[in-house]
């Protein structure tokens, strides 16, 4: 819903990181992201960062 106003740099960087979170981690990449995003022992705006990649990955792969 939001992703029309999202910046379009922080758009193209988060696709790049993803890429290459899928060359590192193949078919476990959506485990990896969840465990991340779901990390209590992370602070708000890194859980953040890992739940906006975890959707980018779910719409994607």
């Amino acid at each position: 819903m939001f992703t029309l106003f999202e910046n379009k740099e922080r758009n193209l960087r988060d696709q790049r990181e993803l890429q290459n979170l899928q060359l590192r981690y193949g078919h476990d990449v959506l485990d990896i992201l969840q465990t991340r995003a779901n990390d209590n022992e992370l602070d708000y705006r890194n859980r953040t960062h890992w739940r906006r990649l975890l959707k980018l990955a779910k719409r994607s792969f």
